[in-house]
């Protein structure tokens, strides 16, 4: 079985969003007559604690170091616009199709 992907149908983000209001407003929760009456009981001392591992703490490094770079490095393309304009821009296209030939293997490890 495959499900196809593509553009969602906007038509359908309306039908889920009352959906999800009608389920917030119109739904109650009432009193189980078979669960006894006794208040929840909450542990006195204890506390949640998250520990991240080191790859997680590796990605919030590598986000912040990302976050942190220019989205375009201008003056590189500043200097490849002087070049194309020049007639000095070189294409190497067999270095192109090796970087491609290894990035569709890396695909497949």
């Amino acid at each position: 079985m495959t499900n196809r992907i593509g553009p969602m149908d906007q038509g359908i983000l309306g039908k889920i969003g009352n959906k999800v209001d009608e389920a917030g407003t119109s739904n109650k929760v009432s009193k189980d007559s078979a669960a006894p009456d006794k208040a929840p009981s909450s542990p006195s001392s204890t506390s949640d604690t998250v520990k991240l591992t080191s790859d997680a703490k590796l990605l919030e490094r590598l986000d912040k170091t990302l976050a942190s770079l220019p989205t375009v490095d201008s003056a590189r393309v500043a200097e490849i616009k002087t070049a194309i304009e020049n007639g000095d821009y070189e294409i190497d296209a067999e270095a192109i199709a090796d970087a491609m030939i290894r990035l569709d293997r890396s695909f497949g490890e």
